[in-house]
């Protein structure tokens, strides 16, 4: 596997995850390609319902047959929780984010919406777009409300606001924390 390429980094963990029943969608810059204004990116990044670094760096190794060590676990990030497996080959490294919200029947239902699609012609499960944008909006890097703004402007009306909206409802109750509406509000003006 050639982990200068994070498509090809994307995909073989895709299908570690799919093989051991592991609930996942693609997330992150690679992502954004799809439904806004393309960024360079060199990791992967997977949505889920509940991260296990130690677990996943097991999986990968095994199927792989590559080095993977977590790095750490479940760290906050705004109202995610981030896990990260570093993958190592010879010279080479990348790693893998394990993405999920703080909230985890939102992560249930964000993961039950993903959709199935292509990437190289392989199957490979990624976050509709509305999850993308509420995922962004529950980060804190300024870089993540530009990029749910890409996806708000490119989208324009094929995106279903209304759940975005009903989520970011839900999300403003059970992150009481976390001023995701107050982020929505900031990309709807950078999307103009």
């Amino acid at each position: 596997m050639d982990l200068e390429d994070p498509v090809a980094v994307a995909l073989a963990v895709a299908d570690v995850l799919r093989a051991e029943g592991i609930p996942h969608a693609l997330y992150g810059g690679l992502l954004l390609a799809a439904y806004g204004e393309a960024r360079e990116t060199r990791d992967a990044d997977m949505a889920v319902v509940r991260a296990d670094a130690v677990a996943a760096a097991a999986h990968l190794a095994r199927h792989l047959g590559i080095r993977a060590l977590p790095a750490f676990e479940r760290r906050p990030f705004g109202g995610l929780l981030v896990s990260r497996v570093t993958l190592v080959e010879g010279d080479e490294l990348n790693t893998l984010d394990l993405v999920e919200p703080a909230d985890a029947a939102y992560a249930a239902r964000a993961l039950a919406r993903s959709v199935e699609s292509t990437l190289r012609k392989r199957p490979l499960r990624v976050l509709s777009a509305e999850d993308f944008v509420l995922f962004k909006l529950l980060s804190t890097r300024e870089i993540d409300l530009l990029d749910a703004a890409s996806v708000v402007r490119g989208l324009g009306s094929d995106l279903e606001r209304d759940l975005v909206e009903r989520e970011l409802g839900e999300l403003t109750r059970s992150l009481a924390s976390q001023p995701s509406a107050e982020r929505w509000a900031r990309v709807l003006d950078l999307a103009r």
